[in-house]
């Protein structure tokens, strides 16, 4: 069952934050109640830049139930945590260090690894915490994630081989068309297996590549991006005016 995608349009970036926010909060109650725990994937970028903040505003953060959430990467570039290129360091900076999850639940990849080990580690970690039931994919709460403007999303870039994986959960990206060139990231099938995904993407930057992922008719590769297609889950777009090319 594909379910098309709802896009939720926001006159500003701060209303954008807000609207984003507020989705995560609904979502992670929701899978709290019913499963005692959340689950969520983040990625880099300014996602972070543009959630973080709202999460962690004195009104919210008080009525969340830090206690269930664990967290894990849709993507991590293999750097040191304390660079400021990790997507570890920036979610460290904007949210967790303001916040009450516990750091055990904070699945962080090992930077002391490259890419293949790393990438190795990380799907047994998802096998260890998530534990779904044998031959079964990993089914997470929810997704975050954004897109580049050549229309990537996690580290899956246009045209890799990686778009086809079917096998395994975590693949090392060790030729990243943009640096840092060495990451790792979820496959599509475990994005797709999620129970919730949210794409968020705010700018002018983000205009062109917003208009071309839904435009139809057209005869060229799926881009990336275009490629997040839940099995079974709920998929919505957060993004502001200027992104949508309205503004």
């Amino acid at each position: 069952m594909n379910v098309p995608a709802k896009i939720n349009i926001c006159r500003t970036r701060e209303e954008l934050s807000v609207a984003a926010a507020g989705h995560v909060l609904r979502v992670a109650a929701q899978a709290t109640e019913r499963r005692r725990a959340f689950t969520v994937a983040l990625s880099g970028g300014s996602l972070m830049e543009i959630l973080g903040p709202r999460l962690v505003e004195s009104s919210l953060r008080d009525e969340v139930e830090w206690s269930a959430w664990h967290i894990f990467w849709a993507d991590e570039r293999c750097v040191p945590q304390a660079s400021p290129e990790s997507n570890y360091g920036t979610a460290d900076r904007l949210l967790f260090r303001h916040i009450n999850i516990p750091r055990d639940q904070i699945h962080a990849l090992d930077d002391q690894l490259g890419a293949v080990e790393a990438a190795s580690a990380y799907e047994s970690i998802l096998r260890e915490v998530l534990r779904p039931e044998p031959g079964k994919l990993p089914r997470l709460d929810l997704v975050l994630l954004g897109i580049g403007e050549d229309g990537h999303t996690a580290s899956l870039f246009p045209d890799a081989s990686l778009l086809n994986e079917r096998q395994r959960w975590v693949v090392p990206v060790l030729y990243a068309p943009k640096p840092p060139h060495m990451r790792v990231t979820l496959t599509l099938p475990v994005i797709n297996n999620a129970r919730h995904i949210i794409f968020v993407a705010a700018g002018p930057g983000k205009r062109a590549i917003f208009s071309e992922v839904f435009k139809t008719g057209l005869h060229r590769p799926k881009l990336p991006a275009e490629l997040v297609i839940p099995v079974d889950g709920d998929l919505q777009w957060f993004v502001d005016e200027a992104a949508a090319g309205i503004a």
